[in-house]
C-alpha cells in the first residue's frame, strides 16, 4: 500500500516537475521576444531622432 502512494506520488511530482520546466521555457522564450522587440523599438527610436536631429540642422543654417 505505501509503495502504491510512493508510486503515485513519485509520478505526480514528477509531472509537476515537467509542467514546471515547459512554463519555465515558455516565460524565458516569452522574454527573450519581449526584448527583441524591446532592441528593435530602440533601434526605430533612435534613427528617427537621428533623423529629426539632421532635418532640424538642415533648417538652422
Amino acid at each position: 500500500m505505501i509503495q502504491k502512494i510512493e508510486a503515485a506520488d513519485a509520478a505526480h511530482f514528477a509531472k509537476l516537475h515537467e509542467m514546471t520546466r515547459l512554463d519555465a521555457a515558455a516565460r524565458a522564450k516569452a522574454l527573450e521576444k519581449k526584448r527583441a522587440n524591446l532592441r528593435l523599438a530602440r533601434t526605430a527610436q533612435a534613427r528617427a531622432a537621428e533623423k529629426k536631429a539632421k532635418s532640424e540642422g538642415r533648417r538652422a543654417t
